[in-house]
Formats: structure tokens, C-alpha cells, sequence
């Protein structure tokens, strides 16, 4: 007993979920140039199409020679077709349209607002989604080639295994095996056409447009035809500016057709969509009828909303007031009520609008299944009654046709096979385009014999540039011997002299990682070849050199040097500022000199070792200070540089005191020098 009882249930819910689910909006006929010809899935014929003839799911149109067409899909996109181009309707959903180009050529105008992923075109080997705000061009050569040109915005394409991002001022040819961008074609007559149906669709609205934002794509084509007027009882209404009669009235120039399960109004009037499919028609006085546009969060698409009356061989109906209940088959907002589930009493219906002007049309049955409707009718009539919901009548194949006329066979497609559109949905699955989508364009196989290979476009790769590990520089890392190279001062050029090539110098240690060794090079003069001879003792230190010293001013002293060339290389050498370092392992023997001042103290420097007596003085290597923690000595003022043979005499200065008046009285009582010499 509960088993069945929840199966109850779970029905109940199912069959209140599908009542609930509204109608979507189909996409429509807007312009019809030449014999265009649409077909139905519950048919194989190719009827004729007019304008605003809804397109559902599975529909498809067809242009023959000298014929285009402009759809206008539900989010307000725009799609032309040219000659001998036939387009599907595979999908046609809430959040997703799908099309398929079958042959020929297209068009396509994006809404402003295009939620990604919600527009897909597909091709024989081409998938296209557009963004919003794009312009763009699909064409079918003869020889199955396939291009895509974007005039404006940007579109996802996808095809032969080829996935890009095309953008404006792009053109993508795809073929079996290979995709290549290509420039821009020369425009042609049909883009010609296209920018003409562009510059007369883009007039801006005269004043910001009352309807709801479902409707806004709308917006232009009913400021062109029509006036927007505030009146007390409905706030902001639309009057068209176009009354060919005085009786005129909404629902009477056009006709129904069956389409689906349903009767569908069909206007020959160009705005006539959204006023027959939206809203409900008044009556205001001194403005005649008016529409009246449903509330933002309220559209809902109907197939004519009107109420239904049945008499005899007679059927009439009559346009809804504002809040007027809609009797359909389906759900059409919360103004409507679906009879398929809910039974309603004919007798406690009653319209508003059936005893004005023009409110009620009444036609024979046989004139209402073939389209011919006679203005002249009564506009009232008692011996009619009120039917929910539109009438069950049989339709004929003249109630199909939005335009009643004979089909040419000349004029119908070469493949005049019925495809079914469940396997088109299946051979052209849906397509998400990635978010992170980058601009490449990938080959799926190799070009085959006799045709040119892929082409990318010009596409440009740019790569670090990398040196070879053996040219990079490392400071840190360097061969044990090669000291670091630094910059040294340019030293004057001495005077050539013959000289044997001096021995090689003892290499030194590698630097202690975590510190930068310091090495003041000096350049090597050339030496006169000396005789060894016995070290020199040391030389005392002078007070005023121990002072200056002390001070940091004068570098510690060094042993004599037993030649005169020597010695004055070694007083014009030119003093670095030292920093700390490490001192080396290993370093050239040096004169034997005891430390002396405050830097040797602070362990500035090693103490100098002494000097074999076969080592040559000129080739002493200059002494490495050791590190110190101690606070940095002021830096060294650098000697004046002086050449051998641009020596100066020094001048000497006497520094006298001044005399006393005794000294002076002495000194003039003294007899002259010569008086002294002769005595």
C-alpha cells in the first residue's frame, strides 16, 4: 500500500513539473526576400515561409537562387542566410541554441548580451561559438572548404582538430586535414547587403524603452512603428502609428496556421512578433488600442494570446485584456492556466474586450483552416459562446502554410531527404569552449599528396635567450688559481728595458665561500738582473712615521731593497684601498719587518715573513689583508705618482723666530763681516 502510494506521488510531482515548465520563445522569420521555403519534423513538405513565421526545434528554411532570408533567434541574434544556403534549427532551449549550416553561406549578429557557451554553429567539419557583440561570416565553397571571417568581436572555432580563438579582422579557412588564417576576402554583394541591413537595423531608440530586459532586442523595431504613451490605468503602453482602417484591431491582419500541437497566430504585419506573442492589448480612450508589455520577470511566450469562442461551423476569439487568464496546453506564466490539467468552466469566463470595436472576429471553419479572413465580419456576435482553449479542429495541408500558395520544384533543395534531428544532435554534440582558450591553430594529420601543408598564419615564438654553460659568468664559482678579475688603474708606461722573463708566481688559494677577496694588482715594471746579496736589516721607524702610521695614513714598513731601481719602483707604487678578505694559503716570501702600529694590532694584516736571499725583490707578490672584525680604518690617501725621469729637487723651507730689541741692538753694534775678516 505505501509502495503504490509513493508511486502516486512521484507521478503526481512529475506530472506538476512538466506543467510547470514554461514555453520557450521560438526563433522567428523577420525578413523574407524571394521564395523562401521552411519545413516542419511532423512533415516533408517544403512550405512557403513569411514573415514572422516561428522557427521551433527541428525546423529548417531553405533559399533558392535569388532568395535570403533574416532569422531572429530568442536572445535577440540575428542570422541571414544567402542564396541556395539551408540552415537548421537543432536545438532550441533556455540557455542553448544550436545550428547547423547544411549549404551555402551565413550571416551572423550576436545580442548584446550573450551568456558564454549559450550560441553554437556548427558546419560539416566546422564548430563555431560566438561572443557577444560579434560579426561574423561562415562560408561552404563548392570544393568543401569551409571559412570563417570575424568583422567584429570574437568567435571560438573548432574543426579538423584545429582549436582557436578567432578574432576581429580574422579569416580561418578549414578543409579535411589542414586550417590555415587566411587576409580578408574583398567584400562582395553579400556583405554588401549585410552592412546595408546592419546600418538600417542600428538607428538607436528615440527614448529609453519601457519593455522588460527579455525584450529589449525588440526595442528599435517597435520605436520605428509605433509610439510609447503613459495612460493612469496601465502606465507606459504601445500604440502603433500605422491604422489602415478605423475599425482596425489586433489579430485581424493575419491568419492562424498549425505548428506542433497548437494554433499559432501568424501577423503580416513586420512588427507584428512581439505584440501578438507577448503582453495583452487595451482599449484607452482617445488612443484607440494599445499594448501593453507584461512585467519584467513575467514574459512568457504564447501562440496568440486570445479567448476562444465556438458556435456551430463558426470559430471566433477575441485579444486579452491586461490580467486576463490565458487557457492553453501548456504553461505560459502566471497568467495562463494549463487545461490539460486543470478543468475550467466555460460559463464563468467572460473577456473584456468582446463588446468593443473590432474586439471579436468570427470566421467559418473552412475560412479559418485555409487563412482567408474577411474584415468585414460582424465585430459582435450573440449566437457564439466562449471554448476554452483554442479548437480541435482537423487542419488541412493549407493550414500549415503561413502563405497559401503552390510550391515550384525548381525551387526546393537538391537533397529533399528528411533528416532527423536527433542524429544531427548526435553527430554535432554541444561544445564548451575552455576558459582559458588561447589563439593556436593545431593540424589533425598531415596534408595529403598534392595539396599545401597546414598553415598557422603568421604565428611568432619568442624564447629566452640562453648562453652556453662554458660563456655564462659564475663569480661564485671559479677554477682554484684564477683570481677574480677587478679593475685596475692604468699605470704610465716605463721605459723599455731589456729585461729576462721574470718567474712565475706561486699560485694562491681559492677564496673562502661567503667572502669577496680583495687583490690590489700592481703592474710589473721591468728589472734589471741583480746579483743576490744578503738581506738588509730593517730601518728604525721615525717618530713622525710611527705617528702618521698610528693614524692609519702609511702602510707598514718594508725592508730596503738592495737596488736603486727597486727601490724607486717600490716608493711610486700606488696604494689601493683594502678591504677585508681571507688571507691565502700560501703566499711569496716577504722581507722579514716587525709589526709595528695600530693595524697590526687589530690584526689587519698578516705579519709580514722574511724574504729568501735567492729571491729576487722585484718579484715580491703584494701583501692580502686578513679579515677583521674591528671597525673599518679611514681609507689611504693615494701617493703622488712620480717617474725616474721626471724627477724634481725638493725645496727646503727655513722657519726663523723673530728677534728680540736686544738681539737687534747686539746685532747693530756689530762690526761688518769684512771689518771682522781683516782684523
Amino acid at each position: 500500500m505505501k509502495r503504490t502510494a509513493w508511486i502516486c506521488l512521484v507521478l503526481l510531482m512529475m506530472t506538476a513539473t512538466f506543467s510547470l515548465a514554461a514555453v520557450t520563445a521560438p526563433a522567428r522569420v523577420r525578413l523574407v526576400d524571394g521564395d523562401v521555403l521552411f519545413r516542419t519534423p511532423d512533415s516533408d513538405e517544403w512550405l512557403p515561409a513569411a514573415v514572422n513565421t516561428p522557427l521551433d526545434e527541428g525546423d529548417a528554411i531553405w533559399c533558392p537562387d535569388d532568395a535570403r532570408a533574416e532569422i531572429q533567434l530568442a536572445d535577440g541574434s540575428l542570422v541571414r542566410i544567402d542564396q541556395n544556403s539551408e540552415l537548421d534549427l537543432l536545438a532550441n532551449e533556455d540557455d542553448f541554441i544550436h545550428l547547423y549550416l547544411a549549404s551555402g553561406r551565413a550571416y551572423l549578429r550576436t545580442g548584446q548580451t550573450l551568456p558564454g557557451n549559450s550560441l553554437q554553429i556548427d558546419a560539416e567539419d566546422t564548430t563555431i561559438l560566438p561572443a557577444a557583440r560579434t560579426k561574423l561570416r561562415i562560408d561552404i565553397l563548392p570544393d568543401g572548404q569551409e571559412d570563417v571571417s570575424i568583422f567584429k568581436g570574437s568567435a571560438y572555432v573548432e574543426g579538423n582538430g584545429s582549436r582557436t580563438n578567432v578574432r576581429a579582422g580574422e579569416h580561418i579557412a578549414l578543409e579535411d586535414d589542414y586550417s590555415r588564417l587566411l587576409p580578408f576576402n574583398p567584400p562582395d554583394s553579400w556583405e554588401e547587403w549585410n552592412r546595408e541591413r546592419d546600418r538600417e537595423l542600428a538607428s538607436p531608440a528615440r527614448s529609453a524603452s519601457p519593455l522588460p530586459e527579455e525584450l529589449q532586442g525588440y526595442a528599435s523595431e517597435l520605436d520605428s512603428n509605433g509610439a510609447w504613451v503613459r495612460v493612469p490605468d496601465y502606465g507606459m503602453v504601445w500604440r502603433p502609428r500605422v491604422v489602415l482602417s478605423a475599425d482596425w484591431a489586433p489579430y485581424r491582419s493575419g491568419r492562424w496556421i498549425w505548428k506542433g500541437d497548437d494554433y499559432v497566430w501568424i501577423s503580416f504585419e513586420s512588427w507584428g512578433w512581439v505584440p501578438y506573442h507577448f503582453g495583452r492589448w487595451a482599449v484607452v480612450s482617445g488612443l484607440g488600442w494599445c499594448w501593453v508589455p507584461p512585467a519584467r520577470g513575467d514574459v512568457y511566450w504564447g501562440p496568440g494570446y486570445v479567448g476562444w469562442y465556438r458556435t456551430g461551423s463558426h470559430v471566433g476569439w477575441t485579444p486579452l485584456a491586461p490580467g486576463e487568464i490565458f487557457y492553453g496546453r501548456r504553461n505560459y506564466g502566471r497568467h495562463s492556466v494549463n487545461i490539460t490539467t486543470t478543468r475550467v468552466n466555460p460559463a464563468q469566463v467572460t473577456y473584456r474586450n468582446r463588446r468593443v470595436r473590432g474586439g471579436t472576429t468570427v470566421l467559418p471553419q473552412n475560412d479559418f483552416l485555409r487563412g482567408r479572413i474577411d474584415t468585414r465580419t460582424p465585430s459582435v456576435t450573440t449566437s457564439v459562446s466562449v471554448t476554452i482553449g483554442s479548437p480541435r479542429l482537423q487542419p488541412l495541408r493549407e493550414t500549415r502554410m503561413p502563405i497559401v500558395r503552390q510550391t515550384p520544384a525548381r525551387i526546393t533543395p537538391p537533397r529533399s531527404e528528411q533528416r532527423d534531428n536527433r542524429e544531427l544532435r548526435q553527430r554535432f554534440p554541444r561544445v564548451t569552449a575552455p576558459l582559458d582558450s588561447q589563439r593556436r591553430v593545431q593540424t589533425a594529420a598531415p596534408a595529403a599528396a598534392g595539396r599545401p601543408p597546414a598553415q598557422t598564419g603568421p604565428k611568432r615564438v619568442m624564447h629566452p635567450v640562453i648562453e652556453p654553460a662554458e660563456k655564462r659568468p659564475n663569480p661564485t664559482l671559479r677554477p682554484p688559481g684564477k683570481p677574480e678579475p677587478r679593475f685596475q688603474r692604468q699605470q704610465p708606461a716605463a721605459p723599455a728595458v731589456a729585461a729576462p722573463p721574470a718567474p712565475a708566481a706561486a699560485p694562491t688559494a681559492p677564496p673562502v665561500s661567503g667572502t669577496v677577496p680583495q687583490r690590489i694588482e700592481q703592474p710589473q715594471r721591468p728589472q734589471r738582473p741583480q746579483a743576490p746579496t744578503a738581506p738588509q736589516p730593517p730601518k728604525a721607524d721615525t717618530s713622525e712615521n710611527q705617528g702618521r702610521r698610528r693614524g692609519g695614513a702609511l702602510p707598514p714598513p718594508h725592508a730596503a731593497p738592495s737596488a736603486a731601481v727597486p727601490q724607486r719602483a717600490e716608493r711610486h707604487r700606488v696604494e689601493q684601498p683594502q678591504q677585508p678578505s681571507i688571507p691565502p694559503a700560501s703566499q711569496p716570501p716577504q722581507p722579514t719587518v716587525q709589526p709595528s702600529g695600530a693595524r697590526r694590532q687589530n690584526g689587519a694584516i698578516p705579519p709580514p715573513k722574511a724574504a729568501p736571499i735567492n729571491s729576487p725583490p722585484g718579484n715580491a707578490a703584494p701583501v692580502k689583508a686578513a679579515p677583521s672584525t674591528a671597525a673599518p680604518q679611514p681609507a689611504e690617501r693615494p701617493k703622488r705618482e712620480a717617474h725616474p725621469d721626471k724627477m724634481k729637487e725638493k725645496k727646503v723651507w727655513r722657519v726663523t723666530t723673530p728677534e728680540t730689541e736686544r738681539e737687534q741692538e747686539q746685532k747693530e753694534n756689530r762690526p761688518p763681516e769684512r771689518e771682522r775678516r781683516g782684523r
